[in-house]
């Protein structure tokens, strides 16, 4: 992923070169359909992918800031957590004391999300523009994660030697891009363009679940740092924070006049994401397509 956001460079600086000095008469721009200088709005729905190294945020590992040991060595929890594993599966005695974690997930990947866009640009000419985005996606992560049991007992050694539940991390992604974007005045219909920019984005931590037995334990610090005891008071916790990037995108505009066009491009994203312990520069990406109306439409 990392080649083609810099192919997005090269093709940006190579289609500048053939298009250099490149000029159009009154005439010729309404052939082409072609705006004069002015606003564009923007709307955008499609499909974003976050980076399988970040993913590994809701992996449980004991080094993660969120990690099953929050509930596995808490006495409370670990009783319920036993119990409702003898409970459903009779072969695992009530006082097997081996029960615990066994393996951690190796790879965790975020679901394919979906993801709107509102956002506004400013035609300079012909082919050049500037533009802002606001961009929303609420991604899932899913893994899998293993608990052992004393299989050693009669009955037990054909049995699997472990016990398999879901890791379920669930956040949001606010995405603010600006860009600079050229055109290329192909023909009337198909106008092919690229963008670069630089992008500043939010990440909010809503959820995150070990699911044992359909009961979810929530591995989120719901009591301010203090070991759980019942009756304890919740806290709302905040996991997520800032980062930074820079972004490229390559579409095409499908202009049905001045006015209006749909615009499907493929959209990556180098940056680094707030997630404590994963703030190394991952890449990102996405499809999208929006729909881009003219401020044209609305002058006599």
């Amino acid at each position: 992923m990392k080649r083609i956001f810099f192919l997005l460079l090269a093709f940006q600086l190579f289609f500048l070169q053939l298009s250099f000095g490149q000029n159009f008469s009154e005439d010729k721009k309404n052939e082409l359909n072609i705006a004069d200088p002015g606003v564009d709005f923007i709307v955008a729905g499609g499909i974003y992918m976050g980076s399988p190294k970040t993913a590994l945020y809701y992996s449980g590992r004991p080094e993660n800031e969120l990690n099953l040991n929050y509930i596995f060595g808490n006495e409370y929890w670990k009783k319920d957590i036993i119990k409702l594993i003898t409970d459903k599966n009779s072969f695992i005695s009530s006082t097997d004391t081996t029960i615990g974690i066994r393996d951690y997930p190796e790879k965790v990947h975020y679901q394919p999300a979906m993801s709107v866009c509102i956002g506004a640009s400013y035609r300079f000419d012909e082919h050049w523009r500037i533009n802002i985005y606001y961009t929303f996606s609420r991604l899932v992560a899913k893994s899998v994660f293993n608990v052992k049991y004393d299989n050693r007992v009669p009955g037990n050694i054909d049995r699997p030697e472990f016990l398999s539940y879901l890791l379920i991390g669930k956040e949001n992604r606010s995405f603010f891009d600006l860009t600079g974007s050229y055109t290329f005045q192909f023909n009337k219909i198909f106008k092919p363009f690229i963008e670069l920019g630089a992008q500043f984005n939010f990440v909010k931590v809503k959820s995150f679940d070990a699911v044992i037995e359909d009961r979810e334990f929530t591995l989120l610090d719901m009591y301010g740092g203090a070991s759980y005891v019942p009756g304890m008071t919740q806290y709302k916790p905040n996991y997520g924070g800032s980062g930074f990037g820079v972004t490229g995108v390559i579409g095409a505009k499908l202009a049905f006049s001045k006015s209006v066009s749909v615009d499907p491009c493929f959209y990556v994203s180098f940056g680094k994401i707030g997630l404590n312990g994963y703030k190394d520069f991952h890449l990102n990406w996405g499809a999208y397509i929006r729909l881009v109306l003219s401020d044209a439409m609305f002058q006599r």
